[in-house]
């Protein structure tokens, strides 16, 4: 899924598409990607049962988590390289910088459901 909108998102940019149709296709990358990660966070450590039962052997499940990682790791490369190319490098700095802040803002908010939770 991060592929197909990696490769739409490309199309977009190379036609001059609008750059809130731009935005949309990124946004969705960036939550694939997000997901992969995650994944990847959770292999880290299964639990007991997928560690006994998961079809593929340990070579297989680090193979594709180092594939999925650097094919992320490109993909972001040219996102960067297409954004500051197509509308400059203030644009993509403001973005990264817009990141962080949501970033923080939704650890926040979990943090402080975390902190309620164990309260009750």
């Amino acid at each position: 899924m991060a592929s197909t909108t990696f490769k739409g998102i490309q199309t977009l940019v190379n036609r001059g598409a609008e750059i809130e149709a731009v935005a949309q296709k990124l946004g969705q990358w960036y939550s694939f990607a997000a997901d992969i990660r995650q994944a990847e966070k959770e292999a880290e450590s299964p639990g007991v049962f997928k560690k006994l039962f998961d079809g593929e052997t340990v070579e297989q499940q680090a193979l594709n988590s180092i594939i999925a990682k650097k094919k992320l790791e490109e993909q972001e490369k040219e996102i960067r390289e297409l954004i500051v190319w197509s509308y400059g490098v203030e644009t993509y700095q403001e973005m990264i910088m817009l990141r962080r802040k949501i970033k923080a803002q939704r650890e926040e908010v979990i943090y402080k459901q975390r902190k309620r939770q164990r309260v009750y």
